[in-house]
This record gives structure tokens, sequence and C-alpha cells, in this order.
């Protein structure tokens, strides 16, 4: 029978490659040689995430090879798990999980053990459970069976010979063994003298039953898939059917694209926000839900897509930590590049740092096992899972082509990855984020977001990637499903804004600047008032917001327009802030009385002369204070000259986040294999141990599984602090850190500690591995080794 490191090696080139590809954590780093890799790839660590991605007919075919007792030959898992075995199993090779020679099937080093002890419901083999009988009771069941006792293994596995027995069998035997056939194949035994004792009694004696422990019983494998048929499975796998509800593409595309747009403003409108006031950082980290509450009030959005917004924005990397004593949330310099791009652009930004961040927005303001509130970009709360879990709900819903609802999304992904498979609630909440994101549209995925996805490699232990066609083709698809920006406004008499369709950048900055926004949808409607001028007069005079206003009209400026521009900059400014702590000056008529106003009170002003106040508050509270209260408030340098102040703008230095390529992944894996079958001389090598130990322990496991499967010994050399001690043993099972072996010559099963083994070497094979451990001498067996 081949090795699996000899199959490995057989593959090549192109099939390492593929191999690598489909399991990124085995070639990270990248392995020294097949038998390293063959050793990397049986660690229950790279298993467990090789079976988190196969599906339910995958995993079946897997069981079965493992299950069934060998030699086991395509045609038996065909009949054990259903007609499409055959494709399943190619799944399973090609993820390195089985392979075949001329002996048959075999099962990668390790699987067994992290199948558990009881795969596919089934219990231990007929001669593990024959073998710890006496010599008398087997040649007394082989008298009753009529055989041999050596043959009496294969005629307990024969269906007519169960049937047989069980036809003679007492009351309850054949409700004990329906019990436990389908698994779990253990069962309580019954206590003397009840009506199951006599039943369970018989099955022992017969050998249809076996002792597990002085309390429990067993079925033998043999015996239970005689008596299932020999399948592995009550019914053959099949995948589910979603219920799909098919929407036209161009609702969902102009859905999603509405979505789009408005995340895209929503996301700007925060960067500006922490721009002039940035949010401070809890003392444990992440956002406060004070904080959070007021980014919510202020985009006016629930406190759930509020959290989704900083989020996405901080995975975008347009949002971080300043990094001073007190440290603050603010923009960073890749929130002003991404301000200059276009609206397309911006989005692909946003939802590529979506798909690959490894946070749940969802989980913000619940609370964690220790009863701590999660909050929003707190490191803490990283969730690695959480890219693949999008990945997978979004695929399944690109497949579907339609509309489907969470329930029935679980069930495909049940089916999908079914050692993995995400909770309804986690499901739901993907779709809701990809909803607010424009991800999808009417319920079906959006055009844009399936030329994204077309192009990512979901993360297996590596950084997930996009292709920059799929990153470009998105953003293309999304600027052809955006209708066309206008760039002018049709200004009423009654102090209103309308914009027929989506503004321009330029004139949505102008009207946010100078107007109030009353209503967004198919247009965007505002209305001029005082208050909304004031802001912008200090930064631009009367005839400059006049001039500007002019050059997107469709006409001429209302002449009601222009009157409360130029009142308002006329008043603008007759009460004045200026640096003392604070003082304000002006017409005294307009200052009379201020100091006893009680929303101003806690400014603690006072008259200094009629017409000047003086408060301890710093000029800018003071400022935005009085304009509170509906008082034209202005600022003013030492000169007495108004100023045109310009917002303060806080930013924290930052690196735009990288788009990696596919390809380059792809090229480098084939160069990985390409070494591979380099340092062994080609596919027909012979291999070559290491001369002094290997850099990877794990090796020695590979031996001491790949002994366990094929029942030989070892030499076994075993490590303490007062040296090494070697013994011929055959081991029995690897699992749990420990490896179980029996020691013939001693007449005894041992356990030993994985991380004291020093080497393992075939009794009857070429020198195995060695770790050398520097240790000297011999050290007894009560150190390292541990009786049963």
């Amino acid at each position: 029978m081949a090795t699996f490191t000899e199959h490995l090696r057989a593959l090549g080139v192109d099939g390492l490659a593929a191999l690598l590809d489909r399991r990124r954590d085995l070639a990270a780093p990248p392995p020294a040689s097949v038998r390293a890799l063959a050793a990397r790839a049986g660690t229950r660590a790279s298993l467990d995430r090789a079976l988190a991605r196969i599906d339910t007919g995958t995993l079946a075919g897997v069981e079965a090879v493992v299950a069934l007792p060998p030699p086991v030959r395509p045609a038996d898992v065909s009949h054990a798990v259903g007609a499409h075995a055959d494709v399943w199993l190619g799944v399973a090779e090609d993820w390195g999980l089985v392979w075949q020679d001329d002996d048959g099937l075999h099962a990668a080093p390790g699987l067994s053990d992290l199948l558990g002890p009881h795969p596919a419901g089934l219990g231990p083999p007929l001669a593990e459970t024959l073998a710890r009988r006496s010599t008398e009771a087997l040649a007394t069941l082989a008298a009753e069976v009529g055989c041999t006792p050596t043959e009496l293994a294969e005629r307990l596995a024969d269906t007519a010979t169960v049937e047989g027995l069980l036809a003679e069998a007492p009351i309850g035997a054949r409700a004990v063994l329906d019990a436990l056939t389908w698994g779990p194949p253990v069962g309580r035994t019954p206590r003397p003298g009840t009506p199951g004792a006599g039943a369970v009694g018989w099955l022992l004696r017969t050998g249809l039953l076996a002792v597990g422990d002085p309390q429990h019983v067993v079925l033998p494998a043999e015996v239970a898939l005689a008596l299932r048929g020999g399948r592995t499975r009550r019914e053959p796998p099949t995948p589910p059917a979603p219920t799909v509800v098919e929407v036209d593409s161009r609702t969902v595309d102009a859905d999603a694209a509405g979505r789009a747009l408005e995340t895209v403003r929503l996301v700007g409108e925060l960067l500006e926000l922490w721009g002039r006031a940035p949010a401070a950082v809890l003392r444990s980290g992440g956002l406060g839900a004070r904080e959070l509450k007021r980014v919510a009030a202020a985009l006016e959005v629930d406190a759930g897509t509020a959290a989704l917004l900083v989020e996405v924005a901080g995975a975008a990397r347009l949002v971080a930590e300043d990094g001073e004593e007190s440290p603050s949330f603010c923009p960073t310099t890749v929130a002003d590049d991404w301000a200059g791009d276009d609206a397309a652009h911006r989005w692909v930004e946003l939802v590529r740092a979506w798909l690959t961040a490894e946070r749940a927005p969802w989980l913000v303001g619940s609370r964690d096992e220790a009863g701590s509130l999660r909050g929003a970009l707190d490191s803490a709360h990283r969730r690695p899972w959480v890219p693949r879990l999008r990945a997978a709900v979004l695929g399944a819903l690109a497949d579907a082509g339609g509309r489907v609802d969470a329930a029935d999304l679980h069930t495909v992904l049940a089916w999908r990855t079914p050692r993995s498979a995400p909770t309804e609630h986690a499901v739901q909440a993907v779709l809701d984020e990809a909803a607010v994101l424009g991800v999808t549209g009417a319920g079906a995925l959006g055009g844009p977001a399936r030329q994204l996805l077309a192009g990512w490699v979901p993360p297996d232990g590596t950084e997930p990637t996009f292709t920059p066609t799929a990153v470009l083709g998105a953003a293309a698809a999304l600027s052809q499903t955006l209708p066309a920006p206008v760039d002018e406004v049709l200004l009423g008499g009654d102090l209103t804004g309308v914009v027929p369709g989506r503004p321009s950048d330029a004139l949505e900055a102008l009207l946010t600047d100078v107007a109030q926004v009353e209503s967004r949808g198919a247009g965007l409607t505002v209305r001029f008032t005082e208050e909304s001028l004031r802001g912008a007069l200090d930064r631009r005079s009367a005839p400059e917001i006049l001039d500007a206003l002019a050059s997107h009209a469709r006409g001429e400026v209302p002449q009601p327009l222009r009157y409360l521009v130029t009142d308002a900059a006329r008043r603008h400014g007759q009460v004045r802030v200026g640096s003392g702590a604070a003082y304000l000056r002006g017409d005294p008529a307009a200052l009379a009385g201020i100091e006893q106003t009680p929303a101003l009170r806690a400014l603690g002003l006072r008259v200094l002369a009629p017409g000047v106040l003086i408060s301890p508050t710093g000029p800018a509270a003071l400022l935005e204070a009085l304009r509170a209260a509906g008082l034209p408030a202005a600022a003013e340098d030492a000169a007495g000259t108004v100023l045109h102040a310009r917002p303060t703008r806080h930013r924290v230095r930052h690196t735009p986040m990288p788009v990696p390529d596919p390809e380059v992944a792809r090229r480098r894996l084939l160069r990985v294999a390409g070494d591979l079958v380099a340092d062994t001389g080609g596919p027909a090598a012979a291999p070559v141990p290491p001369a002094d130990g290997t850099p990877e322990p794990s090796e020695a496991l590979a031996v001491l599984r790949a002994a366990v499967g094929a029942g030989t010994e070892v030499w076994l050399e075993v490590a303490s602090p007062g040296g090494t001690t070697r013994r011929r043993v055959r081991p029995l099972l690897v699992e749990g850190g420990r490896v179980r072996v029996l020691d013939q010559q001693r007449a005894a099963e041992l356990t030993v500690a994985v991380h004291r083994i020093a080497g393992a070497q075939p009794v009857d094979g070429p020198a195995g591995v060695r770790v050398d451990r520097s240790a000297d001498g011999p050290v007894e067996d009560g150190e390292a080794w541990t009786d049963h």
C-alpha cells in the first residue's frame, strides 16, 4: 500500500499546487519537504479547516472511507452513501482527505481521530471486540456459528449469519439492536433481573454485542453494517432546494444603487462629524454607547445602522485612533483620498472592507460572556470566521439567482458546510447588513456586488484577496446603474430648492453647507433659513454664497432668497466673540439682558460695559452656545475683524487598504509546489529521511498514524528530563495529545504524551524521523510511560 507521503509526491507540481490552493494553511509557511507537507496535512487543525469547507455529501463519503472495514472500494462507498459517491469522493481526494491506490481507498492520516470514536454512528470493529474474549469463549461462539475462531469476524459480518442468529434470539434482542443500529452504538448495560438483561446477555454471548466497559455495551461496526444493509447513512444525502423568488434585475440593481449611494453619503457625513469633533475612545477600547448614540442622532439612523457604518469606516481605514494621550477616533489621511474619488469607487472600497472585516457589527450593543457591553471598533471582539460567513451567505444567494429568506439560506449552508454551519440569526444579520450597504437590492444580489464577489478569494488561513478586474468591474457596473449626476437646482420663491435627480458632489456639498435637507429620494429637497446660512457665513461672504447658488441654479436666484442671504449677512456678527477668556461685544440693544437668559446662565456672562460682556467659557464653546440660543454671533480677531473660519479637520496618518492579487498568490503556490517536487527528485523519487532530525515534530505523528492504519510496529523514542528510552511498540490510537501503544514484550498498553515523543521509526522500513531534544542517558519507564 502506498503511503500518504508517496501519494502526495505522485501528484506532481500541478496537483500539489491545486492542493495548496484549496488548503492555504498548508503553504504558510512553505513546507520543507513532501514528508513535512504530509505531516502538516494530517494535523488536527489543518484537517479541521478542510472538513469545515466540504459539503454533506463529501463528508458522508469521507466518513464511509473511515468507517467501512478495509479494503474499501469506490463501489462500497457508493452503496453506503448513495449514487453520487464518485463525485463526492473526487472532491474529498482534491482536498487531500482520501486517496486511492491498488489496495482501495484510504483516509488521510489523523482523519479517523478527528471524526471521533464512532464515525457514521458505527462502533469498534469485530476484530477488536473479539480479541477481548478468552480462547474458550471464542471457541464456543465459533461452534455455535459453525466456523473456526479465525473465521468468526468474517461470518458475524455477514447479513445472513446475523439474521440466522436473530431468528433464534429471545424476546427483546432485536429491539436492542434496532436502538443501536443507526447510532450511537453504545448502550447502558441493564441491571440483572430486568426485562432487557436476558436479551443483552444473549447478544453478548453470540458476539452481536460487546462489552464496552462495566456499565456499557457496544454494537460492533460490521454487525451494524449488516443490519443497515451496508449503508452508512439512513437516507442518501440530498442537497436542499430553497424557495427562490425571482426579482427583475433592473429592480434589484436600482434598489441596490440607491442604498449604495446612501451608504456613501452617510459615511461621508460620519467623517465630517468626527473631523470636527473626534469621538473619545473608551478606557477599555472601542467606541462608547453614548458616542454611538450621538452618531446615530447626527446621521438620523438607528443604532444598528450607525454601528455598521462605524465598523465599515474603520475596516476601510477611513477612521482610526489618533494615538494621543487621551485617544479619539478621527478620520485618517486615507479619508481625504476616498472623499475625492467618485461615488462608485467609494462604494467598492466600503464593500470590500466589509467583506474582509473580522468583526460582527450586529453584535455591537450585546453583552459578552463576562457581561460587558460590546462596543463598536473594539479590537477585542475579533471574529475570524465572519469573512467566511459573508462569503458563504452571499455565495449561496448568488447561486440562487433571486430572493431567498434566511431560513432557506441557513438550510443550504448547513448542507454546504455541515461542520461549520452558521446560526440562522447570523445569516439574517449578514443579509440585513448587505441590504443596508447596497450589496443586495429587493432581497437579491445586485449586479455590482456580483461582479466583486466573482473575483473574491475568501480567507482560509491567509489574507482574503480580490482580483483588480473584479474591483474595477464592480465600480463600472455601479456607475452604469447610477443615474447621471445633476448639477443644477430649482430654486423657489418659498426659500426651497429641488434637485431633480442625483446631485453632483459639488452641488450636494454646496447645498449641505447653506441649506437644511428636508427630504431625499428620487431628488433632493432643501430649505434655506437664517440658521442654515450662519455656518456658511463663517466660511464665505454673502456675494460668494449667491454666486455659488447662481452657478448651479436653473434661471435667476429668487429675490426672497437674495434678501435672506443679504439680511443674514448683515445681521451676522452683531454679537461678536473674541478671546479673553472670551468676551462678547456688539450692539447694546442686541446684548441687553443677555446675561439673564436662562439658556445662557451656564456661560457665566458678566457685563463689563454697554455692549461688552465677558465669560470664562472659551471662544469656540461660547460661539456654539450663542448660536444654539438663536443669536447671530460671529468670531472676530484682535483687530475686530470678523473671521471667516474654516472648520477644524482632525486627521491621523494612515495607509489605504491594499488590494492583493490572487494571481500573485497562485504563482507563489506553484513555486512552492515546484520546490517540493524538485527537492524530492520528482514525482517518482523515493523519500529521503532527514539526516539530523526534522524541524517539524509533527512528522513523527504521521509515522505513528500510518502505523495505526497498517497495524505495524515502530521504534518509539520518548524523552524526559533524565534522558530517552526506546521501545518496540504497536501504535493503537493517536488522539487528544496522547498516543496509546501496545508493548507486546511487556504485554501492556501504554500511553505517551505527544510532547515527549523524540522520534518514531518503522520497524520494517527506512529510517524514520527523529526530534533531537538534547537528552542523554536512560529514563525510567514511569517518568514518560503510563501503563494501563
